[in-house]
């Protein structure tokens, strides 16, 4: 096994400082990712799948509520989150809750990204344009940073929970309000 000099040690852990601030830190206020907030309109969007299909949001998602879950492969607290987001999918889905991802992995990692969710129990569907944070998605939805989801109603298109109100266990909670309310509909 080769030895790691100081120099790369250094320049690892600048890297992963770096990856870390870019995946949590975002640049505006400490608890916004994107320039869209709870009870505004989210914009929207016609783009292409991981396998190909095509969406249009919110159209496609009349009668749902959906979390646009802005990550990539390579950010620590993405990647932290998934386990929250599937178990959150697999309670929540036969009542009416759909997730779409918008992926800002790198140029090329389709087949990357492809397996990742695979392995990781994401069954929902990916949009990837190999942008990275210029993905076209979220260049229009404003992400300064990820994990940045945005629980939408797909009836009205408003933006129920963002950022850390549809994180962890607050997603949860967003849910549960959010289905509660489309119930007495």
């Amino acid at each position: 096994m080769k030895a790691i000099n100081s120099g790369t040690r250094y320049s690892l852990s600048l890297g992963i400082a770096a990856a870390l601030l870019l995946c949590a830190a975002p640049s505006k206020a400490a608890d916004q990712r994107s320039a869209f907030s709870a009870g505004q309109t989210a914009p929207s969007f016609a783009a292409a799948t991981l396998d190909a299909k095509k969406v249009k949001f919110p159209g496609d998602y009349k009668g749902k509520i959906v979390l646009l879950d802005f990550w990539a492969t390579w950010c620590p607290p993405c990647r932290a989150e998934i386990p929250n987001v599937a178990a959150a999918y697999q309670k929540y889905h036969s009542k009416g809750f759909e997730i779409l991802g918008v992926s800002l992995d790198q140029p090329k990692a389709e087949a990357k990204l492809a397996q990742f969710t695979h392995d990781h129990n994401m069954p929902w569907p990916q949009i990837y344009d190999g942008q990275n944070w210029g993905a076209a998605v979220a260049v229009k939805y404003g992400v300064q940073a990820i994990p940045c989801p945005i629980l939408v109603d797909g009836d009205t298109g408003v933006i129920l929970a963002e950022g850390p109100g549809a994180l962890g266990d607050n997603l949860d909670s967003a849910l549960e309000k959010g289905l509660a309310a489309k119930s007495k509909k």
